[in-house]
């Protein structure tokens, strides 16, 4: 597993922290944004699959999801990988 302080950085280089602070605000935003997309695409499969007669929720590939967080961010990266999915399982319907 990759040691995330080891990680190398490809943050931009910030001459203040108003800089700083709206380049991550900027990326909140992007994030967001690609969380309600990965949300959007998550429950048409999902759709697609029961339609098919499968599962809703397929556990071994939100166990590869899981995986592939948590050796790019650690611990923590498990943790972000477990909001995410349940954030884009929604509900039954």
């Amino acid at each position: 597993m990759e040691n995330v302080v080891d990680a190398p950085s490809t943050a931009p280089a910030i001459a203040s922290i108003d800089e700083g602070r709206q380049l991550i605000d900027d990326i909140d935003a992007q994030l967001r944004d690609l969380v309600a997309t990965r949300r959007d695409l998550s429950q048409q499969i999902q759709a697609l699959r029961s339609a098919e007669g499968g599962p809703r929720i397929q556990h071994a590939r939100e166990n590869e999801i899981i995986a592939i967080w948590a050796d790019k961010l650690g611990p923590r990266g498990v943790e972000i990988a477990m909001a995410v999915l349940t954030l884009c399982r929604g509900t039954v319907r």
